[in-house]
């Protein structure tokens, strides 16, 4: 192997004197900002005579299995991002980065948010191992259409249960078949469990953010009385027809499309559809606002998503200077790549000077404001001791999920789900208490008796 590379790096060295370009191979799943990225890499590429980015963009289904077999067979590209659900320590298990402190300098490291830099997450044992692609912003804030809302005769934007589903009634009789009050991406259970933790989370229930684990009483808090009233009101949406009826066989790509070309009032999604709606639906007259409260009152807030990690330099990468020159210009103001995303309304930016010069989009700081008042950092057992991202590596999901229910739902197909709820709640204690004790883990470390669910 050690044979093998110095090969290469003579071989690099060759071609670099031969006037071959250095190639930098970078992967991820980043298709809200292709359009920038695509500039970003032609300005890199000026700004680096001799090299060539090999720029490719997977969704992140494909990017999973993809850098699996890549990563497997050694020939792993110079960047590329932590899976989705996979921990850091799980990657770092299988060598699949290397850390990167060395090649990234003390004034980049200063002008990015510290919180982003947090141990199991983007570091281990003190070592930076890779970059978050954006801040945190829960996708859990809804989108509504003013146009549609008007010919309804909408003026006042429901701010509860029964707000909600009177506004959803009237627009869908407005839309006689045209239009209706709810669109999403039903088929994909990510979005139904998203939505169904935030509500839940304003009503008060002590629940996680999707894909973690929290315990009331040593049990899964799927059964409560706030979860089955968020399942209240969407059984209430389907008798009243109010949820647009392809609803069940679209993925969200498919459902933010309808959404703006008018075939709904509202839709849960995050700030990722910006961008693409005002460059593809310019006259789209849109805002952003909060999940509806029960009619007594909020008592709980959205679930704020942790920091995750992204970026990574590969373990067995022949130009890891280059590759950390190339992350640095990615959060650069220098290249523009941070500062367009930000004005495009892609995301907020992990460098905080970026986005108080360039949140200028009007729905992208409406969304940002209701995201951030609308939610609460919620307990992390991963805090409380590190040995949970071992239990979150060993934990199997437990089907039907939370998802599936509002699913099953929402096609009519389920109707004790109270029965459900209840059937996932006893299922997934009984699963968290064997994958704790697999890892040797104490499950205490779930609870946390003292969590007031309207306070960080």
């Amino acid at each position: 192997d050690g044979d093998d590379s110095a090969q290469k790096d003579t071989e690099d060295d060759e071609n670099a004197g031969n006037g071959k370009d250095l190639v930098l191979r970078v992967v991820d799943w980043s298709d809200s900002s292709l359009a920038q990225r695509e500039k970003f890499n032609e300005l890199f590429e000026e700004k680096h005579p001799g090299v060539k980015i090999e720029y490719t963009m997977l969704t992140i289904d494909q990017f999973r299995n993809t850098i699996l077999t890549m990563v497997k067979s050694g020939d792993g590209p110079d960047l590329f991002p932590v899976p989705v659900g996979m921990t850091l320590k799980t990657v770092l298990d299988e060598e699949w980065y290397q850390p990167m402190d060395e090649y990234l300098t003390d004034e980049f490291i200063s002008t990015i948010n510290p919180d982003a830099f947090q141990e199991g997450i983007t570091m281990q044992d003190g070592k930076i191992y890779t970059i978050p692609e954006n801040a945190p912003v829960t996708s859990a804030v809804f989108y509504y259409n003013k146009d549609l809302l008007e010919a309804a005769g909408v003026t006042e934007l429901p701010k509860t249960y029964s707000e909600f589903i009177e506004v959803n009634k009237k627009v869908t009789e407005a839309g006689n078949g045209q239009f209706y009050g709810l669109i999403e991406g039903g088929k994909q259970l990510n979005r139904l469990e998203t939505m169904l933790r935030g509500f839940a989370g304003v009503a008060g229930g002590k629940v996680a953010a999707e894909s973690k684990v929290l315990t009331v009483n040593g049990r899964a808090p799927y059964d409560t009385e706030e979860m089955i009233a968020v399942l209240d009101l969407f059984a209430q949406l389907v008798e009243d027809g109010s949820i647009h009826p392809d609803t069940m066989s679209i993925n969200a790509p498919e459902a933010r499309e309808m959404f703006a070309q008018g075939q709904a009032a509202f839709i849960m999604q995050g700030m990722w559809c910006i961008s693409p709606w005002d460059q593809n639906y310019p006259d789209l007259n849109y805002g952003a606002m909060a999940v509806p409260a029960p009619d007594s009152g909020a008592k709980g807030a959205v679930q704020q998503p942790e920091w995750s990690p992204w970026m990574g330099i590969y373990k067995q990468s022949k130009h890891p200077e280059l590759a950390a020159e190339y992350l640095m210009a990615l959060f650069s103001e220098e290249y523009g790549y941070q500062s367009e995303c930000v004005s495009n309304g892609n995301y907020v930016s992990i460098v905080p000077s970026v986005n108080e010069k360039y949140m200028t989009n009007e729905v992208m700081k409406e969304f940002y404001e209701v995201a951030m008042e609308s939610s609460r950092v919620v307990p992390s057992a991963t805090l409380r001791d590190p040995k949970a991202y071992d239990f979150y590596a060993e934990v199997k999901d437990v089907q039907p999920s939370l998802g599936s229910i509002l699913q099953g739902v929402m096609a009519g197909s389920i109707t004790d789900y109270a029965s459900e709820l209840k059937k996932l709640a006893d299922a997934s204690t009984e699963e968290w208490k064997r994958a704790a004790e697999a890892v040797g883990l104490d499950y205490n470390v779930f609870e946390f008796p003292n969590w007031d669910p309207t306070k960080d």
